[in-house]
Formats: structure tokens, sequence, C-alpha cells
């Protein structure tokens, strides 16, 4: 950048909460700071306890009083008011979509300073409630989309086929920042034998948050389709526990009683304990089921550590294997193709030639930040 840009990056949660969205936030915001600019996070106090104002690596976190949950969503006047505020003291302003928040405070803020990431649609389930804040959500964020200078996604596929898809002239594809050179193979140190795992056994891999779309009873419902295999174990890693919209370990438990002694719940992992996760396992699972999954970076840390990756055959989710070549592409909600394309990678029918780490490093999403941030503050001075 040609001077230090001050940005006010916006979403309902940051940290200590753990997701997708909010990896991908914090990830690019630590890098942003790293390399020169000024980085303030305007986010929820969705835990009582969680500080108001702190600095985490070089980051400035604001949090905002929230006064009612809905769904994954969150009713909070101070968070509105504070991006009205911040946003005409920054060069920058980027919202993580779904954040119908976003739509409301649009009329507010100057246009040409607008960022929008847009991540995944919202799909919040059946009923007449969910119908209607489905719908509201979306009617909300067209706004922000539409007082958006660009629009940043994970896939130009994804972002093609989605409700905005009418902004595509405004649409940059940019991929998540993934730390390419932390996540590589590391030696066996029995990381997973601690939890019970057998060493000799064939590891099924899934990490994720444990939700309804992530797919994951379809993976449970699979194992008994996968008889060829005579000693597998099924390995899940991910938050049970604090989960935006209720998860879903229960059912998963009642799943898994089916299959005695082959199914492990690992609970939240560190980075580091991922590294040794994704080393030790024979295969990653993402088995996806809707639109709420746009990408899934966990298959390019897998594959960084030399494990081959199965994945829903959605858009933006079938991005890492259609370019890499590096893993199966499964049919979504499908137990039986999701057990033949385990069984294709257990065959070692995949080629790990296309994979090519500097593709997926957080390098290069940062220079396209950075340089996109450079265009969206010179025109709005």
């Amino acid at each position: 950048m040609s001077r230090q840009r001050s940005i006010l990056v916006v979403l309902y949660y940051y940290l200590p909460y753990i997701s997708g969205l909010t990896e991908y936030a914090r990830r690019l915001a630590e890098a942003l700071v790293e390399n020169g600019a000024e980085v303030t996070v305007v986010s929820t106090q969705y835990e009582r306890d969680l500080p108001t104002d702190e600095t985490i690596r070089g980051v400035r976190v604001l949090r905002y009083p929230v006064w009612m949950k809905f769904n994954k969503g969150v009713v909070s006047p101070a968070f509105m008011s504070a991006i009205v505020r911040l946003a005409k003291v920054h060069d920058v302003v980027q919202f993580h979509l779904p954040l119908p928040d976003a739509g409301l405070v649009a009329p507010f803020l100057t246009k040409s300073k607008v960022i929008v990431t847009y991540h995944c649609d919202v799909t919040l389930g059946r009923g007449l409630v969910n119908g209607c804040l489905e719908m509201t959500s979306y009617w909300l964020m067209n706004f922000a989309m539409a007082n958006a200078k660009r629009i940043v996604g994970n896939s130009r596929q994804y972002f093609h086929v989605s409700r905005f898809a009418k902004y595509m002239n405004k649409f940059q594809q940019i991929y998540p920042p993934i730390d390419t050179s932390f996540f590589h193979k590391v030696p066996d140190i029995g990381f997973l034998q601690g939890f019970g795992v057998r060493g000799e056994s064939y590891k099924i891999g899934f990490c994720g948050r444990l939700v309804y779309e992530k797919g994951i009873s379809f993976l449970l419902e699979s194992l008994r389709l996968l008889g060829e295999i005579d000693d597998l174990q099924l390995v899940i890693a991910g938050d049970d526990k604090n989960v935006a919209g209720g998860g879903i370990k229960t059912h998963l438990d009642t799943l898994a009683r089916e299959h005695p002694d082959r199914v492990f719940f690992l609970g939240n992992l560190s980075s580091a304990e991922l590294r040794c996760f994704y080393s030790e396992i024979d295969v990653l699972v993402l088995p996806s089921i809707d639109p709420n999954e746009s990408f899934g970076m966990v298959q390019v840390e897998a594959m960084c550590c030399g494990t081959p990756v199965v994945a829903s055959d959605l858009p933006g989710v079938n991005e890492v294997i259609s370019v890499s070549g590096f893993g199966q592409l499964a049919i979504p909600r499908s137990a039986a193709d999701l057990a033949d394309k385990i069984l294709r990678v257990y065959r070692h029918d995949f080629s790990e030639t296309g994979f090519e780490r500097h593709n997926w490093d957080i390098a290069s999403t940062v220079a396209s930040y950075l340089s996109l941030i450079e265009e969206v503050a010179t025109s709005g001075s």
C-alpha cells in the first residue's frame, strides 16, 4: 500500500468464536496488520463476559452488547450505530456476509469505500419464522451488495449461482487465507492414539462445526457401506458446544452408537493439533449438503499435510478438488456415493500432482486484498 490504510472489518462473531468465516476474518485481519494496515474489527458481545475493547495480535476488536439472539443472528442497535460512526474515520469498510445489518446501515455509508466479502448463502431451515427471517436477510443483504464498491468471494462459480449473481460485474474471486507453510505433514506422534484411535486402522477424518449443513450424518451412514476396508475408524474434529444456531452432537451420538469403537469425537483442536490430525488421517471427508458451505478451507489444509479429500460436488466446495485432482467429488446427500468415493481414495484413485500449495497460500490472498483495498481507498478519497 502507498500509505497506511485504516480498515474497518464488520461481522457478528469474532474470536474466540471459531468457524470458517471467523477464521477467514481473523487470518486476513492479522495478515493485513503485518503488512502495515490499521485494522479494527467491529463485532458483537455474543457472550457477556467477552471484553468490549481489546487488541488481539495487532487487531483492535470492539464488541457491542446483544439485545437478542435468533437462529444464527443477533439484534444489537449499538453494533449498527458503531458501524456508521467508525466508518467515517476509516479508509475502507469490509463487511463479512451473511450479515443482514449491512443492509440496514448501507444508506449511511459512503458507497465508494465498501468491500463486501460474501462467504455463503443463508439457509435457516424449515418453518414460517425461519422462512421470513431468511427472506428478510436476503432483502437486506441485497442493499449491502448494491451499496458496495467491490464484492469478493471464494469461488466465481458459487457466486454465479447465488441469489446475488446480478452483481457479477463487481465480483472478484480471491481464495481464502490459508497458511500453507504452517500446514505440512508432520511425523506420526500418535496424536490420534491419545483419543483411543488404533494406529493401524484406516482413518477417515472430518473437521468442522458439528452442524446439520455439514452432512455428517451421511458420513456416519456411509460407514456401513465400507465393508471393503477391514479396519476403519472415523475421527471427527470440531466444536460441539459454541455453535451459533445450535449443533447436532446429540443426534450424532445416537448414530455413532451403531458403530461401536469406530467413531471418535475429538472436540475443538488447536492449529498445531489440527496439523497432527490431518497428517495422521488417511482421508478427509467434507460431506456438506447445502449452500451454507461455499469452499471448505479444511480441504486445502489437509492436502498441504499430504492427505487426499472427498468432498461434496457443490458449487464452491468442489473448487479445490476440481483444480487439484487430489481426491474425489461425491453426490451431496448420498451416503452410497460418499462410500464409493471414499473407497476410490482407499484404492488410491486420485492424483497428488495437481495440488500446488502456492496457488492457495495466504500470501496470494493478502496481495489481492491489499491491491483491492488501495483501489477502493483511492476511489473514495
